[in-house]
């Protein structure tokens, strides 16, 4: 199972940016870094190695466990030449370009082997309940992420009333936190009955499609093909985060990215091209 560095905070983001790229030379100018959310670092390894088989003299490094805050600030200070977010940028984060480059289905996923369906209107009661159970009667474990986390903001903005539902949780002490990406799918997976929120990318790049499954959202699986129709409406979306004058390396891989080549990784991977 692949684990990158762990990130926890901001504070302790910036110091693993520095340990995890101390040792880089800043002279390989025909290197491409990049860094960012965790949930794509394997989607980004697998594009990246693809990107610098087709073109010569050039490579890639995918820096683990950054974040992407810690992504952000990486290209800011000149240190990435590519970070991927989960989320927007800040107003404090001037001077970048950020476009949302990937797309990937959002949902809930569980331990439990058949968890079913259920109505968007009743997700967030459904998380508050500490008495909720599973079709089969397990009790529902929910997995919480930090304030801080995009994916916190995703799930609040995904389901009506899930921003207070999550807030009334954390006041649960029997609640557990996953500080990263990893984390949560290692926890949920772990844990009988799980519930957490995630994408397709990470849950098919790190081979956890036999042992956390999606429930169904009013009747719609999140599929490729249930997004490109409309049929599954949540997604989560991966923005490429680069300076406001991209060198010629990135609009190289953007340009890969939107390739045929580009998109297959990705459809294979559980995602689509958003550029093109």
């Amino acid at each position: 199972m692949y684990r990158p560095c762990l990130r926890i905070g901001t504070t302790l983001a910036m110091v693993t940016t520095a340990v995890c790229l101390g040792s880089i030379s800043s002279s390989q100018a025909d290197t491409l870094r990049i860094g960012g959310t965790g949930s794509a670092t394997v989607l980004m390894q697998r594009l990246g190695a693809s990107f610098a088989a087709s073109h010569a003299d050039t490579s890639v490094e995918v820096i683990p466990g950054l974040g992407s805050s810690g992504g952000i600030a990486a290209v800011l200070d000149n240190v990435l030449d590519l970070a991927v977010s989960a989320r927007p940028l800040k107003p404090a984060e001037q001077g970048l370009t950020a476009i949302v480059a990937v797309r990937t289905p959002y949902g809930l996923v569980s331990s439990n082997p058949n968890p079913g369906d259920i109505a968007k209107a009743e997700v967030a009661a459904f998380y508050a309940n500490p008495a909720a159970t599973w079709p089969d009667g397990t009790s529902v474990r929910v997995v919480l992420r930090p304030k801080s986390e995009s994916d916190t903001a995703l799930l609040g903005e995904t389901f009506p009333g899930m921003a207070a539902a999550i807030e009334k949780i954390r006041a649960r002490i029997d609640v557990p936190v996953a500080a990263t990406d990893q984390d949560n799918l290692e926890m949920a997976s772990t844990i009988k009955g799980s519930l957490v929120g995630t994408s397709l990318t990470q849950m098919v790049t790190e081979n956890y499609q036999s042992q956390l499954h999606f429930l169904t959202i009013d009747g719609a699986k999140p599929t490729l093909e249930n997004l490109e129709s409309g049929v599954y409406p949540y997604s989560k979306p991966y923005r490429f985060v680069f300076a406001e004058e991209p060198s010629p390396l990135v609009r190289r891989f953007m340009d890969f990215i939107a390739s045929s080549e580009g998109k297959s990784i990705l459809r294979a991977s559980g995602s689509l091209s958003a550029t093109r």
